[in-house]
């Protein structure tokens, strides 16, 4: 009897044990979340890079007054085009084209007495003492001469190239200050268009290629004519600049919003991943990867994008599997299970 009532309560005690172990097994499941997810595998990748650009005008300058004085005359109106060299503003030099005229005198009269000092030497006429004399006197006005030139040249503010003049905010008469602003003047026959690639796509970039910036509705063509001689350690990214030729009937002005679209090598062995994996923040994008039943975050750098995948180039490996969906929810060591709705990337 003992032995029937011993076996019974080691029959109900398994009993307990196997429902307890199945039920918390049930609960652990019901905990995990369930998530799609799309197992990455190397494909070959020959896409064209996008990127935005900046245009900047060829040549642009503010000119400044380079002295103080009264305006005397305005030689441009605003919007115009001039050509280098070609005068802007007259300030006030009256007093120095004045003073220009009698020092012009006083040297000729001065050279005149040094050749005379020097042809009376030969003939003992003068002494070595006369000459030097004579000729330090002269040098002394050539160098003021100069310098009044040098100040008549100042007031007379020109372009230091062509192209066309902005906007004044003064008239003739006003008086302006040493680096009051006079005007600014814009070469934009030509563009520098200025974008930065990944370092993942220097071989892409050569000196006198041609890319394709996008303006608008215009598709234009630039050449590439100068490279960073340096990767910039922050972003990882190089500078390059193109330089693109105006349209006769239609101009672009700097500044305004423009794409790049370079032709890429073709990358062997590629990672993409949807473009709805990545979980982009302020300083860094992330990926969930599905680890044994567990969701681990890790940190990717990112290369270009289709319309539907982005290109990874650091940060997953092939064969992972990374997360599609529960993204908002999903955290770093998380409890997930994958529905039979996951995917696995395609080669072609």
């Amino acid at each position: 009897m003992k032995n029937i009532i011993k076996g019974t309560v080691l029959i109900i005690l398994s009993s307990v044990w196997l429902a307890c172990g199945t039920k918390e097994k049930e609960n652990n499941i019901s905990r995990s979340m369930i998530v799609e997810g799309y197992k990455v595998i190397a494909s070959p990748f020959n896409n064209e890079l996008v990127t935005t650009a900046n245009l900047m005008a060829k040549e642009q300058v503010n000119l400044m007054a380079p002295i103080s004085g009264q305006v005397l005359s305005i030689y441009f109106s605003e919007g115009q085009k001039i050509s280098k060299g070609q005068t802007v503003v007259r300030l006030d030099d009256r007093s120095w084209q004045a003073e220009l005229v009698g020092v012009n005198a006083e040297l000729a009269s001065a050279e005149k007495e040094h050749s005379r000092k020097k042809e009376l030497l030969s003939v003992e006429g003068s002494s070595q003492e006369e000459v030097d004399f004579a000729f330090a006197k002269m040098q002394t006005l050539q160098s003021k001469q100069q310098q009044l030139q040098v100040n008549i040249n100042l007031a007379n503010v020109k372009a230091p190239f062509s192209g066309q003049l902005g906007m004044r905010n003064f008239s003739e008469g006003a008086f302006l200050k040493q680096g009051d602003l006079i005007t600014s003047l814009t070469a934009n026959q030509q563009l520098k268009v200025d974008f930065s690639v990944a370092q993942a796509y220097q071989s892409s970039i050569v000196l006198n290629k041609k890319v394709m910036v996008v303006i608008e509705t215009d598709s234009l063509n630039a050449t590439i004519y100068a490279i960073s001689p340096a990767i910039d350690e922050q972003t990882r990214m190089i500078n390059v600049r193109a330089m693109l030729d105006q349209n006769d009937g239609k101009a672009i002005l700097p500044g305004t919003y423009a794409e790049i679209i370079l032709p890429t090598n073709t990358i062997k062995n590629a990672l993409l991943v949807p473009t709805e994996a990545v979980v982009p923040s302020i300083t860094e994008q992330t990926v969930y990867v599905y680890n044994n039943g567990k969701a681990e975050r890790r940190v990717v750098t990112l290369g270009n994008r289709t319309a539907d995948k982005v290109h990874i180039l650091s940060g997953i490996k092939e064969g992972d599997i990374v997360l599609t969906t529960g993204l908002l929810a999903v955290k770093d060591g998380m409890s997930v299970s994958l529905s039979d709705k996951s995917e696995v990337g395609s080669r072609n």
